[in-house]
């Protein structure tokens, strides 16, 4: 988890900047799609459950065990571990550490622009668009690129409709090049040869985001998104992202709620502030 460790000392450093107090782990949720962290004051992050996981009962004595202390010394200890099966937690607290430091206010001091929603304000007409992780983005990429190719880890059962006739099947979402059932990197000639990579941040938690932007080579946009990439963006950027897209819950409680609800909604981004990331000098918008 090295470069977990990375983010951690980069976000320790934004607490030494801003003369801040490290916060302490109140609780942990595992939802049916999020591995939820939450502190004292009441502010929850989150992780996608995609990584490799320990046996439930296991993984809750380790998450009761990081109960009451600081965020900092959950970490050293998760690091201590050495155990890729926890690096699905380590996410979910980095994310958390990193909140009091996204405002708007304190990231302008630190060269970096945020904006509310999801807008995607650049010129994507005849670009060569893919996203990682689908489920977002067809309203800017759909019907306006030259080619919009969408990979994900699931099936095709899990993602697409088929309408069958006497004569013919019809396969939907129309317009788009499937890679479905695999990961990315396994169409990397393709990833080469597109102007757009947009990712899901589920690609920081099962450690592929690495790899998958190095695989991108023409990508002049090249971002992330979604609430598990809520870290440290001047991580991010250093990297090679010039887009982040994240959200963060409002309320806790709500949000708790509609998660442990009989039939859960499943519309997440309803309980959030969803905001976008750009760096000065950056390619942007």
């Amino acid at each position: 988890m090295k470069d977990l460790k990375d983010i951690f000392r980069r976000t320790m450093e934004n607490y030494q900047r801003y003369n801040e107090k490290v916060p302490v782990l109140q609780e942990f949720a595992m939802g049916y799609r999020w591995l939820m962290a939450v502190d004292t004051k009441g502010r929850l992050s989150q992780a996608l459950r995609v990584g490799s996981e320990k046996p439930q009962d296991e993984y809750e004595g380790i998450l009761r065990s990081l109960i009451g202390k600081s965020g900092d010394r959950c970490l050293e200890r998760l690091f201590s571990w050495g155990d890729p099966e926890l690096r699905t937690i380590a996410v979910s607290i980095l994310n958390l550490l990193s909140k009091p430091f996204n405002t708007e206010e304190r990231l302008a001091e630190r060269g970096i622009r945020r904006s509310a929603g999801l807008n995607f304000a650049y010129d994507v007409w005849g670009k060569k668009a893919g996203i990682i992780g689908y489920g977002l983005y067809n309203d800017f990429f759909l019907g306006k690129c030259a080619e919009f190719h969408a990979f994900d880890l699931r099936k095709s059962k899990s993602v697409l409709s088929v309408r069958i006739e006497e004569q013919e099947s019809t396969v939907y979402p129309q317009g788009i090049c499937w890679h479905l059932g695999a990961n990315a990197l396994e169409s990397a000639e393709i990833l080469a040869k597109l102007d757009i990579v947009i990712m899901t941040g589920c690609t920081i938690v099962n450690d592929t985001y690495r790899h998958i932007l190095r695989a991108c080579k023409k990508a002049q946009i090249r971002g992330i998104y979604g609430p598990s990439c809520e870290l440290c963006p001047e991580y991010l950027f250093d990297l090679g992202y010039n887009y982040v897209f994240s959200a963060s819950v409002r309320n806790k409680e709500e949000y708790m709620k509609a998660t442990f609800a009989p039939l859960p909604v499943g519309n997440d981004l309803h309980y959030m502030d969803k905001y976008e990331l750009t760096r000065s000098g950056m390619c942007g918008k």
